[in-house]
């Protein structure tokens, strides 16, 4: 990231925290994480200087283990919420979408498959660093079999541009609102792939089945069988 850049996004958070009604919080104050490439001590130094940072601090990645962790707390209730409105969207606008979680067999590329992975995706998908050490990828908008296309190039993008040897699964599951579904169970559809993939020699991509898929069919099955009733009088055999 540019200096300029830098000093403007300082500039709006500081703005922004000048203008708040500063009232009492139970939570108390927060701890912002802000990552930035291409930044060294000296350089740091030398923009709190000039800006007058006092209250802002920083240090190398190796000694945020702590706020790493906190920050993959968030990822997962950002994960939580984001499914939440997909689901919604699903059932109000028949809009589908599909949930992936994808990991990498060697835990030390995670951050370069996670790189790779939001680099391939659309402005408005999802992709967090879950703490359970496995990459949720979320597709708005998409059927399953679109999605299956998608990932399925997504792992051979990775496999490209990574070591050839690195061994990445997914598990991929969709979502098209017919059904009532817990964000849990959904979730646990897609880890259920993703162990399958892994089980199997893992560098593939498992498709679980999906609900909608089952009750979509008995759907069908019912409106034929009322309108056979309604011509004929007589029910459709079981």
């Amino acid at each position: 990231m540019a200096d300029e850049d830098l000093t403007r996004e300082l500039a709006g958070i500081e703005l922004a925290c000048g203008n708040g009604d500063g009232g009492d919080s139970s939570d108390g104050p927060l701890c912002l994480l802000r990552v930035v490439d291409g930044l060294d001590a000296q350089s740091w130094q030398r923009l709190k200087n000039d800006l007058e940072l006092t209250q802002w601090q920083a240090a190398p990645p190796a000694r945020l283990t702590r706020a790493g962790e906190l920050a993959r707390v968030a990822a997962d209730a950002l994960l939580n919420e984001f499914l939440l409105d997909e689901m919604e969207r699903a059932r109000l606008c028949q809009q589908p979408f599909a949930l992936s979680l994808l990991a990498p067999e060697s835990p030390e590329t995670l951050g370069t498959v996670f790189d790779l992975v939001r680099a391939q995706l659309r402005r408005f998908d999802l992709a967090v660093h879950l703490r359970s050490g496995v990459i949720a990828v979320v597709l708005s908008g998409t059927p399953l079999a679109a999605a299956e296309r998608s990932l399925g190039s997504m792992l051979r993008r990775i496999r490209q541009v990574s070591d050839p040897c690195l061994v990445c699964s997914a598990g991929l599951v969709g979502y098209g609102g017919l059904v009532e579904l817990p964000v849990t169970a959904l979730v646990e559809r897609a880890r259920t792939a993703l162990d399958e993939a892994r089980r199997l020699g893992g560098n593939r991509l498992e498709v679980a089945p999906s609900v909608d898929a089952v009750f979509a069919s008995r759907e069908t099955l019912v409106q034929a069988s009322e309108k056979h009733f309604l011509f004929t009088g007589k029910k459709l055999p079981e």
